[in-house]
């Protein structure tokens, strides 16, 4: 039985899937599809700067092949542990010139993390310091509905505020349906970063996080923007960053 799990622009539509067993044991090896979807353009191959495991031995890069509209892999799961599926899409530059409006331009980081608890889970509360992060400060292995969710958002390692949410993309059972986000179970602002609510439903959670950074600066273009606007290895002056991140995990009955 195939599940999704994911994250995504929630403000935009956009969502980066990764699709693997609900429920996973050690000592298995499990087949996983990562695609990145629109609720109107549908779903298309993800331009990734990283994609990579971290797990209770260290980190290991993902080898990923084209696959459809999305990129195939496969993991080994050993040990009992938390296992991370840490992708990180390709940064862009959003400039409101473009459209002939004021405002400034925007370095827009994007990165998702699918945690896959094994036997006890471990500890899934994982921090490399680097780019915004969502953190969990809970036992994620065994998490049911009612249970209260609790994170820490960082910025390079420190707190940081930003407006959250929270989405159900699939209920258990539910083997074919995946709803894009549209629609929230809970949303809102936390000035420090500390998100914290109770699950309200079963099923597949993605909790995302946006913030704004006032610093401003040149970023090198790392691949050629869809529309025409810069090429790879453009020099590009932005006024801030304004990175989202994402955390995705399964809530029991």
């Amino acid at each position: 039985m195939l599940m999704v799990v994911g994250a995504g622009s929630l403000a935009s539509g956009h969502m980066l899937f990764a699709v693997y067993p609900e429920e996973v044991v050690e000592g298995s090896r499990i087949d996983l599809f990562i695609t990145y979807g629109h609720d109107v353009g549908g779903d298309v191959v993800p331009d990734l700067a990283v994609a990579r495991l971290i797990h209770p031995r260290g980190i290991d890069d993902l080898e990923l092949w084209d696959e459809g509209r999305g990129l195939g892999g496969t993991v080994e799961i050993g040990d009992p542990g938390c296992y991370i599926l840490d992708p990180q899409m390709e940064t862009t530059l959003f400039d409101q010139a473009w459209f002939g409006l004021g405002g400034g331009s925007s370095l827009l980081p994007k990165s998702g993390r699918a945690i896959i608890p094994v036997g006890t889970g471990g500890d899934c509360g994982f921090a490399s310091g680097d780019g915004l992060e969502i953190v969990p400060r809970v036992d994620m292995s065994g998490i049911n509905r009612g249970d209260r969710f609790r994170a820490q958002a960082l910025w390079n390692g420190a707190e940081v505020g930003g407006d959250f949410t929270g989405a159900v993309l699939k209920a258990p059972g539910d083997l074919l349906t995946v709803k894009h986000a549209h629609e929230y179970e809970v949303e809102g602002a936390a000035s420090d970063g500390r998100i914290e609510f109770d699950l309200s439903k079963p099923g597949l959670w993605v909790v995302s996080f946006e913030a704004t950074i006032s610093e401003s600066g040149t970023w090198t273009a790392e691949g050629d923007d869809p529309n025409g606007r810069y090429r790879k290895g453009d020099r590009l002056d932005y006024d801030r960053i304004a990175p989202s991140a994402y955390l995705t995990f399964w809530v029991g009955r």
